[in-house]
């Protein structure tokens, strides 16, 4: 039963003109030591690994933030999940943006996206250990911060 599973996901895989991917890991301490050198840097956006997987592109990144967003966010294709490290705030999520600007986000897995000014949502406080999914084409933006906020964010961006 098992070789008859393997084969039949190996032809699928075939047939999707892929090779059935590896797994990809990463390590507490490589989590760690990019959450450290994005705070040192303050830097927002930190692409920890990124792998293919069937159907498009798998990142992880670590964002910080030390003040909240000004303007909001709309990925047109990639959806995030983001697992709260430390810190807290309130997130915005949905509603609309006016006056969109495209922004090309690719270099941290992100692609093609819009920022602008978001109207309307649903706000909700999110701090430790809590993960939110923001599905592609959904506006988001952390609108106040109780202090700087770490957080993972897992993209997934089909080809």
């Amino acid at each position: 039963m098992r070789a008859m599973l393997s084969m039949i996901f190996s032809l699928w895989a075939l047939l999707l003109g892929q090779a059935p991917a590896s797994a990809t890991f990463i390590t507490a301490a490589e989590v760690e030591t990019t959450r450290q050198a994005s705070i040192a840097k303050n830097a927002v956006d930190t692409p920890i690994k990124s792998t293919e997987i069937p159907g498009g592109t798998s990142t992880v990144a670590m964002l910080y933030r030390s003040k909240p967003e000004t303007s909001a966010l709309i990925h047109d294709h990639v959806t995030e999940i983001y697992q709260v490290i430390e810190g807290s705030g309130t997130l915005i999520t949905g509603g609309r943006l006016d006056s969109p600007r495209e922004s090309d986000l690719t270099r941290v897995g992100a692609g093609l996206s819009h920022s602008g000014t978001h109207v309307g949502g649903d706000s909700r406080h999110v701090g430790p250990k809590d993960v939110i999914v923001v599905p592609a084409g959904v506006a988001h933006r952390f609108s106040q911060l109780d202090g700087p906020i770490s957080y993972l964010v897992y993209r997934f961006a089909p080809k």
